[in-house]
Order: structure tokens, then C-alpha cells, then sequence
């Protein structure tokens, strides 16, 4: 497996201003130290290519994907969405990654600050499914074309969020083009149980492509429930792996990887709120010190 760790466990590309006076060359340089090989970008990554792609070959580190939102239920100007699809394979290639992590943010609610992100999220009729499924495979042979593969992101907040949800995504698409990106976190936080979550893992251990492991904090998931997802990243949702505070077991999910021979990207993505981290305060941890943690886990699971 590759070992990555996302740029969220500094800042957040939802909202901006969580940790958005960490330098990017901080980011990536404690991404180095913790003993990573990369992760996907973030929004205060360079822009420009080349300086981004030097800062990230003086590291020697890797871009593991981008993410891709979507709005192909709508059926609404479709030609412009897969245009900004086909973007952003593009920017994928010009910095060596071979992922897009797609998820449908049509009427998704994860970014609005005044809705509940589990009560408030868009469901699709049967003809808002037809769409999207038809449309992800459209893009999904696109990518394959390009030498990419997609990679499908249940989150809260959108309309694929639930263990059913995904499993009715993956049903009705081409495994050839559609790959599953297993984020363990946001399947709990959207209503997922520890078992529901191994089994998904089990069943589609061929799907998977991407995997963004996380865990989800036993203490604030029963408030979380009614929460904005803003209340509930500045109320520490997410946690990394090998944090004890955290309500998931994912060993189960790291032995299922395992048997299946995975052998992609396996990003930590915490979706951490930094200034709860203060490093003046011992008692609560900065990043750099959870990604140790999550770095940690790894390397007691696949010893390396």
C-alpha cells in the first residue's frame, strides 16, 4: 500500500479559515517527518504547476489525487460538468496522480453552515439515480482512457452517504470504470456500525480503489448527529487512526485490505480543526503529533 495523509488534518478546503495561516511548505514538511509519501492537495497548495511540483519533488512526495465534485443528477448542463471533470484529470496528470476521488455535491448541504448534515442532505428519485450512475461511468471510462481511475467518495451531506446508498451506487455501475473510495469515518458519522462497515469492506474488497481512513470520535458523534458539518469538524468529529478516543475498530478493515491485496493508496484524512490543537496547551495534540499516531498504526499493521 501507499501511505498518504491529506492536507485536512492542517487545514480545511470546506472551510477555508481552519488553519488556513499553516504554509503549505509546513504541511508538506511534516508530512515528510511523520513518514508519509504524500497526500492530495489542498487549497493552499500552489496553483502553479511547476512550483508545485517542485515543492514536491524536493520532498519526494506524491500527489495520491484531487477531488472532484460533481452535479450529474441534475441533468442540467451536463456537457459543462464532465468539462470540469475532464479538468481535472488533467491537473492529475500534470502532477503524476493516478486518482480523481469523485462524490455529487448537487444540493449537497456539507458546505452550507446552517443545515443540519445528516437531516438537511439531498436524496435522488430513480431518475436523479439513472443519471448519476450513467454519467460516473461516462466519466469513470474517460479517466480509464486517460490512464486514471476514478474513485467514488460516500460523504456526508450529499446523496450518497449511507452503507445502502453506496451499495446501490456500485450495483448500478461498471466496475471497470467505477471504483468504491472507502472513507471509514464519513460512513459512521453518516449512520454506518462498525459491522455494517466490515461488511461493505468484505463485499466490495475488489471496488475498492482509494481508501481514506479515519475515525470518528465516540465522545462528539451523539450531538454530531444534528449538527452542520462546520459544527461538527470544529467539534472533532474525525480522529486518526490509533487515536483512543476514537469509536471505530479498524483493524478489521486493515486485515480485509490486507487479504485482498490491495495495494493503492491508503490516505489518513482526519478533517481536524488545528486551533484545538495548541501546542502550547500539552494536553491537546497538534497535527503533526496525530499524524505520528496515524503513522504509528500503519506501521504496526503492514510493518512498514
Amino acid at each position: 500500500m501507499i501511505l498518504g495523509i491529506q492536507p485536512t488534518g492542517w487545514t480545511n478546503d470546506d472551510f477555508p479559515e481552519i488553519g488556513d495561516d499553516t504554509p503549505y511548505q509546513e504541511i508538506l514538511d511534516q508530512t515528510k517527518e511523520a513518514g508519509f509519501e504524500g497526500g492530495s492537495t489542498g487549497h493552499t497548495y500552489p496553483t502553479h504547476l511547476p512550483s508545485l511540483r517542485h515543492a514536491l519533488e524536493s520532498r519526494g512526495l506524491k500527489i495520491a489525487s484531487t477531488w472532484a465534485g460533481t452535479a450529474f443528477s441534475t441533468g442540467l448542463d451536463v456537457e459543462a460538468a464532465f468539462a470540469s471533470f475532464q479538468a481535472q484529470v488533467a491537473f492529475l496528470k500534470e502532477v503524476g496522480a493516478q486518482n480523481v476521488v469523485v462524490a455529487e455535491l448537487a444540493n449537497a448541504v456539507n458546505q452550507v453552515r446552517t443545515k443540519s448534515v445528516l437531516n438537511d442532505r439531498p436524496k435522488l428519485n430513480t431518475a436523479q439515480w439513472f443519471l448519476l450512475t450513467e454519467l460516473l461511468d461516462r466519466a469513470g471510462e474517460y479517466a480509464k482512457d486517460q490512464g486514471m481511475q476514478l474513485s467514488y467518495h460516500p460523504h456526508v451531506g450529499t446523496c450518497v452517504m449511507t452503507v445502502k446508498e453506496t451499495e446501490r451506487l456500485l450495483d448500478h455501475t461498471n466496475p471497470d470504470y467505477v471504483g468504491l473510495c472507502l472513507d471509514t469515518g464519513h460512513l459512521c458519522y453518516g449512520g454506518a456500525c462498525q459491522k455494517e462497515i466490515v461488511e461493505l469492506t468484505r463485499k466490495y474488497a475488489t471496488r475498492i480503489t482509494h481508501v481514506h481512513l479515519k475515525n470518528v470520535r465516540r465522545a462528539v458523534l451523539p450531538d454530531a448527529k444534528d449538527y452542520s458539518f462546520y459544527q461538527a469538524i470544529k467539534s472533532g468529529i474525525f480522529t486518526v487512526p490509533g487515536d483512543l478516543d476514537g469509536a471505530l475498530d479498524l483493524d478489521p478493515i486493515m486485515e480485509i485490505l490486507k487479504e485482498a491485496k490491495y495495494d493503492r493508496w491508503i490516505v489518513i484524512e482526519a478533517e481536524q480543526a488545528p486551533a484545538k490543537y495548541d501546542p502550547c496547551r500539552p494536553q491537546i495534540r497538534t497535527p503533526l503529533t496525530y499524524a505520528r499516531i496515524a503513522r504509528a498504526y500503519l506501521r504496526k499493521h503492514l510493518g512498514y
